[in-house]
């Protein structure tokens, strides 16, 4: 099970995240985002990291060629693309893809032309004109929880140290994402926040195991 913190710029958030136990670590890569990772701070962010937990890269409408590049020069696992990408990028890309989807729906979930066998970062609907993340609100329960009954999801939007159990119990997704609900301002990661997420997250999962397997 995955516990990822996005939007990610100093060595101080890497090292309180990695030590309560993140897995992922997300590197925003798209200059219009308050959480923009500048070549600085992404290199800094890699140290810090140091092979501790996967970097993921996080683009808007990327090309092949700007995955690729960034996944040599950061050392990413994978790249999270958002808004409108075709599948042929994940065909076509030597570094693994999450497709990230903002459905209005459950129908609009399924109908959506993402490839099948790609893990999907499941978010809420964007402002008009917005960044497709970030937005702070919450998925639809109903589209997150027939979604997750048949493929494998990744929850974003809005989780914050509160309300993360909760959403993994009731939503039983593969992994859980949240950035704005981890700030003290945009783009400013809360420390205490980012902690107290992952060790919640990392709870729920572990006692969602414990239920499943009983």
């Amino acid at each position: 099970m995955i516990v990822k913190v996005c939007g990610v710029r100093t060595a101080e958030i890497v090292e309180v995240a990695v030590g309560a136990g993140a897995d992922w670590i997300g590197l925003v890569f798209e200059p219009r985002s308050p959480r923009f990772a500048a070549d600085v701070a992404a290199r800094e962010v890699r140290r810090a990291v140091a092979g501790r937990a996967s970097l993921i890269g996080v683009f808007v409408e990327p090309t092949v060629a700007e995955c690729e590049a960034a996944a040599e020069r950061y050392g990413l696992a994978a790249v999270q693309v958002h808004g409108d990408v075709q599948p042929e990028l994940a065909e076509a890309s030597a570094v693994p893809v999450i497709r990230g989807i903002n459905p209005r729906s459950a129908h609009e979930a399924f109908t959506d032309p993402w490839w099948p066998d790609c893990l999907v970062l499941l978010d809420a609907l964007p402002d008009v004109d917005g960044l497709p993340g970030g937005t702070g609100r919450r998925v639809s329960a109903g589209v997150a929880e027939a979604l997750a009954r048949h493929r494998r999801i990744i929850l974003a939007g809005g989780l914050t140290p509160d309300t993360v159990a909760a959403a993994i119990d009731e939503v039983r997704p593969e992994g859980v994402d949240a950035s704005s609900g981890l700030e003290s301002s945009p783009g400013v990661k809360d420390a205490s926040r980012v902690r107290d997420y992952v060790l919640r997250a990392r709870a729920a999962f572990d006692g969602r195991g414990d239920a499943d397997g009983g």
